[in-house]
């Protein structure tokens, strides 16, 4: 069983989309390989006026996301969108090359350029980033120079512009680019014996679980946990509140209430900056399965009530 994933570190909507795909590895994570391909927002830093976007537009859309998923943002205002492709090219480097690191170095990337706000033009974020993952920064910098990467990265941007017939279908849920269509940001293509099932653009996770039934109805499909000390354990990273309510099926105060019995047992509660080790391995393709970790030491965030980014489709 394998799901693909389109994304991109500098996107709010992948962001906010880590809550279904915490749920995709936790429900099915024991039978599907997950790869996630870098769609690459821009090559090149912009503001957001040369994209018809004005700041008030920008603020509107922080707010709405915000409302909507509770997910830690930042609220400064920006007024360009920074160019992604090295943070992309850092992620596809350690794809290849340390799998064991990569969804780390992927949730620390966001987690910089959305909740930290930091710019992912920035090299100083992208060594950051390594940072908190474990990986050495002459490490990511070989990366970044390494044609083998360049190659996989096009290949990925190639498979993000060339989306399947089933999404052209659905040509609202695609983004333009380059004079034609690509995929949005946590479109997904699920697939197994044959069958198949595209999810273009932002989906809810149920989406995700009729894709799942659809192409492989044999697989079984893990229950919901029970307890937030039963998410901490498993956790691959520190958690935001809106990713533990999103994993239990409960609401954002319930969590927050739930999450001080098991900070006393013994998790405590971080910073939304706190970076966490990472506890999943994938293959060297960046195909990955979830393993419910062995420490019970997994920490969440509190979820701040702030404006963020731009509800575009991405």
């Amino acid at each position: 069983m394998k799901v693909t994933l389109y994304t991109d570190p500098g996107c709010p909507f992948g962001f906010n989309a880590q809550r279904q795909e915490l749920q995709l590895m936790w429900h099915y994570g024991h039978a599907a390989e997950i790869e996630r391909r870098m769609i690459v927002l821009t090559e090149e830093t912009v503001s957001f006026e040369e994209r018809g976007m004005s700041p008030d537009m920008i603020a509107r859309g922080r707010e709405r996301l915000s409302a909507a998923y509770g997910m830690p943002m930042g609220s400064e205002a920006a007024t360009e969108a920074p160019a992604t492709i090295d943070a992309c090219r850092g992620y596809v480097g350690a794809r290849m090359y340390a799998p064991d690191r990569s969804l780390a170095l992927l949730r620390a990337l966001r987690r910089r350029a959305h909740s930290d706000q930091q710019r992912l033009d920035d090299l100083a974020t992208v060594h950051a980033a390594a940072d908190d993952a474990g990986i050495d920064r002459a490490t990511v910098d070989a990366w970044l120079a390494d044609p083998e990467v360049e190659a996989a990265l096009r290949a990925d941007m190639a498979a993000t512009r060339d989306p399947l017939p089933e999404a052209r279908a659905l040509a609202h849920k695609l983004s333009k680019s380059d004079g034609g269509l690509r995929y949005s940001t946590s479109s997904a293509v699920f697939e197994h014996d044959g069958r198949r099932v595209v999810a273009a653009g932002f989906q809810p996770f149920a989406v995700y679980e009729v894709a799942m039934a659809s192409v492989a109805p044999d697989v079984e499909r893990r229950a919901a946990p029970e307890s937030v000390a039963e998410v901490l354990a498993w956790a691959p990273f520190p958690l935001a509140t809106a990713e533990v309510a999103e994993l239990r099926g409960i609401d954002l105060d319930q969590a927050r209430g739930s999450m001080i019995p098991s900070v006393k047992r013994g998790a405590s509660a971080t910073s939304s900056s706190s970076p966490g080790p990472p506890t999943r391995r994938a293959s060297r393709s960046g195909s990955s399965r979830s393993r419910p970790a062995a420490s019970s030491r997994r920490t969440c965030t509190a979820t701040r009530t702030t404006r963020s980014t731009s509800s575009r489709a991405r």
